[in-house]
């Protein structure tokens, strides 16, 4: 038998490994596409956790300055019992985060986040009442976590050249009243009369400003007024005779009387009666002669019978020269509407008015901050702690130029002052002179309203200068808002 051996058709086998590669090719196609699909969906998922981390950090950050802000202007307890005590959850002292200057408060926020939670931290200088700090939020979702952080600063909120936190009258009389609590600006066509509010507004007032607009220069869209009731309202910090209003008189008070060398009787800052102040101002050996630190002057009822002028160049011989702080403190026999007058010139912090121009903000100068010749009578340098809850004045602390407690003191004659005034009644300055110059760079607050008027062949000028404000020493840090710098 024979047998014949069976061979493959060429043709076949050709077909059959064409057909293997075929399935090989389609099959590591779509092994490859089912590759990249799971890729991209792990990274979509990825950037979805990013972005859900991202937005939890930035919102916890943002949730945490405003119970920072909360806390800080909390009148009932110091800052850090405050964070303590916060309503949404309590924040406590991480120990083993900072280093020793500084100090980080910590709480894990819920609510009202559905996606995740937020650990917020705010780090600060080791200090009751910081003038900045650092607020970090860092949320996880998935294995994706996000930190967002901000940093602030405590500011006084109320950035004008005029302040007015009293609610005012429907008046709309440019004419001086006490009584209204409106903001007055009255001017005169052989004068200059301006209201600049530079980078702020030239008139914030929860009362009317009424404005004359033939003389006086005050642009419309810088003014807010007529707050009271709104959510723009200027909170009350005005408590007319008060130990504690929007500053705390007995602290500069204690700066006063702890200052070394001074001209008093006592020989330090404190003026225990007006007739000893009027002798040493009188008595200068000459009229550029300053007194420096916090100047604090005791007026009685009884004073503005003695003085029914006030304080004139005739009685005075001398202008008023203060580098630092001049405080009115009125008896508490003295009503709000009670004024004493001042016809001397008042310097408080000058600015160098040499190159002047009335209606070029760009040359209004500033003798803010004051320059000491003795560091002595520097508020920073004087201890006021002992025996007391007081706290010391730190470098930095933005301090009055000119304050009182309750009255007007109304300033007639010629004033240079940097710096900000404050009175919790009415602020009453007129120009009554001609040739005078009224120039005050700064911020005037009021709790009573305020008339600035110049009748004369003169000049008045009010200008906000935020670097004289921005971090004033207020009492429980009132007026203080938080101010982003950055975000990071």
């Amino acid at each position: 038998m024979k047998i014949i051996p069976l061979t493959s058709n060429p043709s076949e086998t050709g077909s059959i490994l064409v057909y293997f590669v075929f399935v090989l090719v389609i099959v590591s196609a779509i092994a490859s596409v089912s590759a990249y699909s799971l890729n991209e969906l792990g990274m979509a998922h990825r950037r979805t956790d990013m972005i859900n981390a991202t937005q939890l950090a930035e919102g916890g950050a943002g949730l945490a300055c405003a119970e920072l802000e909360k806390a800080y202007m909390s009148a009932a307890s110091t800052f850090t019992a405050s964070l303590g005590s916060n309503a949404a959850g309590a924040y406590t002292l991480n120990t083993s985060l900072g280093a020793g200057v500084e100090k980080v408060y910590e709480r894990t926020i819920v609510a009202p986040f559905t996606v995740g939670t937020v650990k917020a931290q705010i780090w600060f200088t080791n200090s009751s009442s910081p003038s900045a700090a650092k607020i970090v939020g860092i949320a996880t979702v998935g294995k994706v976590q996000q930190i967002a952080t901000i940093r602030v600063e405590m500011k006084f909120g109320y950035g004008a050249a005029i302040v007015s936190d009293s609610p005012g009258t429907s008046s709309t009389a440019v004419v001086k009243d006490r009584a209204s609590g409106n903001v007055v600006i009255d001017g005169n066509k052989n004068g200059v009369t301006i209201i600049d509010g530079g980078p702020g507004y030239a008139i914030l007032a929860n009362g009317r400003a009424n404005i004359d607009t033939t003389y006086a220069i005050v642009p419309p869209k810088s003014i807010s007024m007529t707050n009271y009731n709104t959510a723009n309202q200027i909170p009350d910090y005005t408590l007319e005779g008060s130990t504690d209003q929007l500053f705390d008189f007995t602290r500069f008070i204690a700066v006063a009387d702890r200052t070394p060398n001074g001209p008093s009787v006592s020989k330090n800052n404190h003026f225990t009666n007006i007739a000893d102040f009027i002798k040493v101002i009188s008595n200068a050996p000459n009229a550029t002669t300053f007194l420096e630190g916090v100047v604090v002057v005791n007026v009685k009822k009884a004073d503005f019978t003695t003085y029914p002028q006030g304080l004139t160049p005739t009685i005075l011989k001398n202008p008023i020269n203060v580098r630092g702080t001049l405080l009115f403190n009125f008896a508490a026999d003295v009503v709000a509407t009670d004024y004493f007058m001042n016809s001397a010139t008042v310097n408080i912090n000058p600015a160098n008015l040499a190159g002047l121009n009335a209606t070029n903000p760009a040359t209004y100068t500033t003798g803010y901050p004051p320059v000491y010749s003795n560091p002595s009578n520097n508020p920073v340098n004087i201890n006021i702690t002992s025996g007391g809850s007081l706290q010391n004045f730190v470098a930095g602390d933005d301090l009055p130029a000119l304050m009182y407690n309750i009255g007007i003191f109304d300033i007639h004659g010629a004033a240079n002052v940097s710096g900000a005034i404050y009175t919790p009644s009415f602020i009453e300055i007129e120009n009554l002179t001609a040739g005078n110059i009224q120039y005050f760079k700064g911020t005037l607050i009021s709790g009573g309203g305020a008339l600035i008027s110049n009748n004369q062949a003169a000049k008045s000028i009010v200008s906000f200068d935020p670097a004289a404000v921005d971090l004033l020493a207020t009492s429980s840090n009132k007026g203080k808002r938080v101010s982003p710098v950055f975000w990071q």
